[in-house]
């Protein structure tokens, strides 16, 4: 073998390498965006009422993920969890842990004996913690707190049936950011309040896939694109406003935010011999990707309409125009682009409703519901995700168990939207994709 020939050809094909693996780039890119779609992970924090709180002031609320602003009105209780109206400040924690599953249904659009094969995926992260400690002042002029969470979450797992041979596709991805939060509110009149808090999170995309190249002969090696950095500063703030007893307003905006995720990308190639043969080469490039999960807008009300019933529901509004138009896989050492994918994002947006019901003193009960719209064209669609758009049904039991320890159970449904995707937008990954899941969450609250 001539070395020079050899080296001259392996560097070609680092310049290259993002071609080799167009099909696992293309089919990573739709799963960063799962945050708004239909499986929106988490569904919802609170779980049991579909995550709507833009507006409630409820202590079993997660304000630092919500509205911050809406700090200064969390209720204070005594040991006994009855209501407390001394002058002295409360601390408050509130955790909770959401265990998910999805399955989704891809029927695919074939000619021959292939046609009308349905192939399922499993997806959703095993555990999905949520804490916010805060601690609100006794004039309730002054709040501050912080919290851990999941912005967004996403694993999936997708086999085709032997069936489609050579047309069988895999996808195993893990997206995610996991964020800390600091935050402060402060009450400028008694019927508003106003607040804003820090994010730093940490963002990785992880995705391993057989080599579509070499899969189509008959060779099964896997690739591997693994990126993660800490980072993507935010800034959220928050408005609640109060004109009567039984009625709140509120607001909130979560700035746009930057990951400049770093890793590598195994991957393999057929190299040309002098002989005339071919040779399978691994090949490890360091590269980069640019995460950004975008600004969001949110809005809602909050009605106590009886003493026992309270009503709130919100608007999200996801500003992926702005974050989801192109995606870049770029060599570290050269920063050169080696595939760039036109997405072409919808804005997304989503409708939540929940309320509560105070069975009796020791027992509330929660229910809720959502919509979220696609956030994907036709072309950018892949089974690595579902991204139809669909609804949300939740409920769930909040019950003191002690003191004023309060045990948070809420169970949600997911619905997706049936979705046809096929030629000419899209020859890559025809077919009619439906699917369902569920998430149930546990936490406790003192």
């Amino acid at each position: 073998m001539n070395p020079g020939f050899f080296k001259k050809r392996l560097s070609n094909l680092r310049r290259r390498s993002g071609t080799f693996s167009l099909v696992l780039v293309f089919a990573l890119m739709p799963g960063v965006m799962v945050k708004a779609q239909v499986i929106n992970l988490p569904v919802g924090i609170p779980v049991g009422t579909s995550g709507a709180g833009n507006a409630r002031t409820d202590a079993d609320n997660f304000f630092i993920r919500n509205n911050v602003g809406g700090m200064t009105e969390i209720p204070f209780r005594n040991q006994n969890g009855q209501p407390d109206l001394s002058a002295n400040g409360q601390w408050r924690f509130n955790g909770s842990l959401q265990l998910s599953t999805f399955l989704t249904r891809r029927e695919r659009f074939l000619p021959g004996p292939t046609q009308g094969i349905t192939s399922e995926t499993r997806f959703g992260p095993p555990l999905n913690p949520a804490v916010e400690f805060t601690y609100t002042r006794g004039d309730r002029k002054f709040a501050f707190g912080f919290g851990a969470y999941t912005i967004f979450g996403f694993q999936s797992k997708l086999k085709d049936q032997p069936a489609l041979g050579p047309l069988a596709t895999f996808f195993d991805t893990r997206v995610a950011s996991n964020d800390f939060a600091v935050g402060v509110a402060m009450k400028l009149h008694p019927k508003l309040s106003v607040g804003g808090s820090f994010i730093l999170g940490r963002g990785f995309v992880d995705l391993a896939r057989p080599n579509p190249t070499l899969a189509q002969l008959g060779i099964t090696l896997q690739d591997r694109l693994d990126v993660h950095k800490f980072g993507a500063p935010g800034i959220s703030v928050g408005l609640l406003y109060r004109p009567s007893a039984r009625l709140s307003f509120g607001i909130n905006y979560k700035t746009k935010r930057n990951y400049n995720l770093k890793g590598g990308l195994q991957t393999f190639v057929l190299v040309p011999v002098p002989s005339g043969a071919t040779q399978v080469v691994p090949l490890n490039t360091s590269v980069t990707l640019k995460l950004k999960p975008p600004a969001i807008a949110e809005g809602g009300f909050e009605i106590k309409a009886t003493d026992k019933l309270r009503l709130f529901s919100d608007f999200r509004f996801y500003d992926y125009t702005a974050t989801f138009q192109e995606l870049v896989v770029r060599a570290e050492a050269s920063g050169q682009a080696l595939v760039t994918l036109k997405l072409d994002a919808f804005d997304v947006r989503s409708f939540r409703t929940g309320g509560l019901y105070a069975l009796n003193p020791v027992t509330t009960l929660q229910f809720g519901w959502a919509y979220t719209s696609k956030g994907l064209p036709d072309a950018a669609f892949s089974p690595g995700t579902v991204n139809t758009g669909g609804f949300e049904f939740s409920g769930g039991v909040i019950r003191r168990i002690m003191g004023d320890r309060w045990l948070n159970i809420g169970v949600a449904a997911v619905l997706a939207q049936e979705r046809k995707i096929g030629p000419p937008a899209n020859t890559l990954f025809p077919g009619r994709y439906g699917g369902w899941g569920g998430m149930l969450g546990i936490g406790m609250r003192w």
